[in-house]
């Protein structure tokens, strides 16, 4: 079951309008919002009208999560224990590939599928609890090209980090879609710790410009 949950994006003005899909602005985030979330459905051999190839698996909180898409990675699929939940991110135009997909184990576990994007990078967020998984619909954007998962507030679930070019700092977010803090800014993304597997600490954290 999908469950509609507020996701930030960097830079909504990356993205093309798109069909069924609307850019909103909401305090000091924006957000892309389906018309309808999609549904997790049962296992199906096809992606988008062809055969679905497993890209690449990770394990995440007891799970195997799977990445399928279709030849193009056009069209692709998250199964996690035998449910199958539609990539959104697919529905922007991104293209999956066998680098799509990091999960994070923790009490809450976390997985992003990701994919480049109008000179960026656009990501799906997948949450598990317990046995269940939930998908989040409003995808995250980075104009920098870089989305991650990092504990950064406490060990019992990851955040999500959105690197932002101009200005260059990290935006971090909670898995429920709640700002949490941002960076510093910097002369340059690449500045960032880690970069580009970027870490945040607590300490690092401050309001958000």
């Amino acid at each position: 079951m999908v469950t509609a949950v507020v996701a930030a994006l960097v830079t909504a003005g990356s993205l093309a309008a798109v069909a069924s899909l609307r850019v909103a602005r909401s305090g000091d985030k924006a957000t892309i919002e389906a018309s309808a979330p999609a549904p997790s459905v049962t296992p199906d051999r096809e992606c988008g009208g062809g055969p679905c190839d497993l890209l690449t698996t990770r394990s995440a909180g007891g799970a195997q999560v799977e990445l399928r898409a279709d030849a193009t990675g056009a069209n692709g699929r998250v199964q996690v224990n035998g449910i199958v939940v539609p990539t959104t991110i697919s529905e922007l135009g991104a293209r999956l590939t066998a680098d799509s997909l990091t999960c994070v184990t923790a009490n809450v576990s976390a997985c992003l599928v990701g994919a480049p994007l109008k000179g960026g990078r656009v990501a799906q967020l997948l949450v598990g609890r317990g046995d269940g998984w939930q998908s989040v619909d409003k995808p995250y954007f980075s104009d920098a090209g870089v989305i991650v998962l990092d504990t950064v507030t406490g060990a019992d679930a990851p955040d999500v980090v959105v690197v932002q070019a101009s200005p260059a700092l990290a935006r971090v977010y909670a898995l429920d879609g709640s700002a949490v803090g941002c960076t510093r800014k910097y002369a340059a993304p690449s500045q960032l710790r880690g970069w580009p597997q970027v870490h945040v600490l607590p300490a690092d954290l401050r309001p958000c410009p």
